[in-house]
């Protein structure tokens, strides 16, 4: 089923963004628990504990800590809009739409568009894959 993945997707991605500018690893003990959000609130005890808020005058969360992956992944899409990727680059290897020899499983195309759209929605991209106005500005983030 694909209920829930493109949110799922959106999710980890925007975790990850974030974790990755800490030079955080995926592999490290307390990241692999199961739990996504765990190693977040892990990182975000640590830059607390830090002194983040005496640096830069504001205590990190994680509705901040998530923003910023999610602003990550909005500068990167802004950036591949300009050199002319759209939603039809966003596409998966052919070999996945094979069925395995093993289990038959194959990637159906109805449902990865579908998901697509959910994700571009959940985003705050149009249907081609770019970011619109109203989520550049809730980002805070200038073109």
């Amino acid at each position: 089923t694909i209920k829930g993945k493109a949110k799922l997707t959106k999710d980890l991605q925007d975790r990850n963004g974030a974790l990755w500018c800490l030079i955080g690893c995926d592999n490290i003990p307390g990241n692999t628990t199961g739990d996504p959000m765990k190693f977040v609130d892990y990182s975000i005890n640590a830059l607390n504990t830090i002194g983040w808020k005496e640096k830069f005058g504001w205590e990190m969360d994680r509705e901040k800590f998530l923003e910023i992956g999610e602003r990550i992944y909005n500068l990167s899409r802004l950036f591949n809009s300009r050199e002319g990727f759209t939603r039809r680059d966003d596409q998966l290897p052919e070999r996945l739409k094979e069925p395995r020899e093993d289990t038959g499983w194959k990637i159906d195309e109805v449902d990865f568009e579908k998901m697509l759209d959910e994700y571009y929605s959940l985003r705050g991209w149009d249907e081609g894959g770019k970011p619109v106005s109203k989520t550049l500005e809730r980002l805070q983030i200038e073109v």
